[in-house]
């Protein structure tokens, strides 16, 4: 998964600190270059829309960089300087910008649970946030009742006790109309 060598007890050797800190140096420069792109992009004057986007090398590097943020195709559109439509027509349309971002959000879901991890020993709420919200996780409440008879030959009695021991099922409050 990364470039640095295997650990081992004990105190690292003078190569070892040496090949830890050139790998750490060198990953430090490759995500200065990437937001270094996306800051020149950011800084380009802002124009007239465009029509069509195009293939090329810059376009999709700028979709997957947008991709690992999790910026939302609007907000790529924005930044590329096309409507939602064209962007959302180029995806389509072409493979190679489809998987340029779809591999940009999987990188970004990569990041975000190396940083999950390691944030899982300090906050835990934040940990399970991030989780809940980007990566799917969910919480899941298993009951089990132990209930041995089928509930045809219960007496209504016995039905609510058991209705009673249930965990309440969260409520979900009622659609409210449009004034519009």
């Amino acid at each position: 998964m990364t470039d640095l060598p295997p650990r081992r007890r004990g105190r690292p050797t003078n190569e070892e600190k040496a090949a830890r800190e050139a790998a750490a140096k060198a990953a430090a420069e490759k995500e200065a270059e990437e937001g270094a792109f996306l800051d020149e992009i950011l800084s380009a004057p802002v124009q007239a829309r465009k029509t069509k986007l195009q293939p090329d090398e810059d376009t999709l590097r700028a979709l997957s960089e947008l991709a690992k943020l999790f910026c939302t195709q609007d907000e790529a559109a924005g930044v590329l300087g096309v409507s939602r439509r064209t962007l959302v027509t180029f995806l389509s349309e072409h493979e190679v910008a489809r998987d340029a971002w779809d591999d940009g959000q999987q990188r970004a879901k990569v990041s975000l649970r190396r940083k999950q991890m390691a944030l899982a020993d300090k906050n835990a709420p934040a940990s399970i946030f991030l989780g809940k919200n980007y990566l799917g996780q969910k919480d899941e409440n298993h009951t089990n009742l132990n209930v041995k008879t089928e509930a045809a030959q219960m007496t209504e009695e016995q039905l609510l006790e058991i209705a009673a021991r249930a965990p309440a099922a969260p409520r979900t409050p009622p659609k409210k109309e449009s004034v519009h």
